[in-house]
């Protein structure tokens, strides 16, 4: 989730969880945010001061509702014309009510409703009795009506005081999600197509302990589903190593026909599967069904049996107007070796990369890979972080696949 370039305002209300804005606003500039600009509400700072969040932000911080920058322009007009989006973090049962009916009493809610046109991102964050009350469900209500809000629901977790339900803040991933599809600049790209990424090595079981597996780290397919999801697509990520919370479905698989399953399950219904995952070739034949003792097999041997293979048979049930997607990674005559996984397999496109280099492709942030296309044209992706490689994979494909 790459922020180049965009300035994000975070207003803070006068919550317990107002110390989570910290967090946040130090990983919205990990996120490559050009600016982060804060205001509070005179609540929020009894919880979090001033001072802590102008070090973090990089940025003078105000609480008075009046407030003006140096040249004398009110500062709710400042984040109006300066940001890209306005994230409530937390907005409590109070700042809800009163972003519900327009109020302008304070710093944070001035601002709001000065901020047409851009998202807002309202992330609540109370005890469970004021959640469930039937006045919060009302103003959420009215808040979600408005065409360029975004309300980021709490989660199910220990309170402050002490007990436990709805109104934890919801996990920092989510909140950046919902961030990162507002301000996307192609967020409604794939709109309408429903899509599913495979990503992480699969696990064979030799015995109850040991597997067989891979150095696939499931970076590239969790930045591919990331991306997808937010340029607009329906996105089922299937992963062997599933993510911290996301806003699409992500189911967990370990083995090769776990894979299988899952796939030949939802397969029919997709207009597009990115095969991301490095899917073990063999399994063990007979694994063992308690735990192989080195004392009584110093040397065992290990009988391997073919997996099938999804992508093949996946290539040969694809409708019309359905995309298959494959990846190579190579350690030798890439091109060739993908070229001809590519024919071999009835795909639609192949993303090869070279798995002899350790800057990039297994375990590493950054990848570098060429995208062959069924019309005979190559694209090459140069080196650069698997986030960014996987926005412009996708762009790239639905220029050469999608846009007719």
């Amino acid at each position: 989730m790459d922020l180049t370039g965009k300035t994000i305002a975070v207003a803070v209300t006068g919550g317990i969880a107002a110390y989570k804005a910290c967090d946040f606003v130090r990983e919205l500039y990990r996120r490559n945010a050009e600016r982060v600009l804060c205001i509070m509400t005179p609540n929020a700072a009894e919880f979090v001061t001033t001072l802590t969040l102008q070090a973090l932000s990089r940025y003078p911080v105000f609480t008075e509702t009046l407030a003006v920058d140096h040249g004398g322009i009110p500062i709710h007009i400042v984040i109006a014309q300066q940001a890209d989006a306005l994230v409530v973090l937390p907005a409590t049962a109070d700042s809800l009510c009163k972003l519900a009916h327009g109020a302008a009493d304070n710093l944070v809610t001035t601002s709001v409703i000065t901020f047409t046109g851009k998202p807002v991102i309202v992330v609540p964050a109370m005890n469970t009795r004021m959640w469930d009350h039937p006045l919060t469900r009302q103003n959420l209500d009215t808040i979600r009506q408005l065409p360029n809000y975004v309300i980021v629901e709490p989660t199910s977790g220990n309170l402050a005081c002490g007990e436990t339900g709805d109104g934890h803040l919801a996990d920092q991933e989510t909140i950046l999600q919902a961030l990162y599809q507002s301000v996307h600049p192609e967020k409604n790209l794939f709109k309408g197509i429903k899509a599913i990424v495979t990503a992480g090595g699969t696990s064979e079981p030799i015995d109850p302990v040991r597997v067989i597996s891979n150095r696939s780290s499931g970076k590239m397919g969790l930045a591919l589903a990331d991306e997808l999801y937010a340029m607009g697509a329906t996105v089922t990520l299937i992963s062997t190593k599933p993510p911290n919370h996301r806003l699409y479905d992500v189911i967990t698989v370990k083995t090769a026909s776990d894979m299988q399953t899952e796939l030949n399950t939802r397969f029919e219904d997709t207009d597009l599967l990115l095969m991301a995952a490095a899917i073990s070739d063999y399994t063990p034949a007979n694994p063992a069904e308690h735990k192989i003792k080195r004392e009584q097999q110093l040397t065992p041997t290990l009988a391997l049996t073919p997996n099938p293979d999804i992508l093949a048979s996946l290539g040969q049930r694809k409708r019309t107007g359905q995309l298959l997607v494959g990846f190579a990674a190579e350690s030798q005559d890439l091109l060739k070796n993908a070229t001809d996984k590519f024919h071999r397999k009835n795909l639609d496109a192949i993303a090869a990369n070279d798995i002899s280099r350790t800057d990039i492709g297994f375990e590493a942030d950054q990848n570098e890979m060429t995208l062959i296309l069924a019309n005979g044209n190559h694209h090459k992706l140069e080196r650069d972080r698997k986030d960014r490689i996987a926005r412009n994979l996708l762009l790239t494909l639905h220029e050469q696949l999608l846009k007719s």
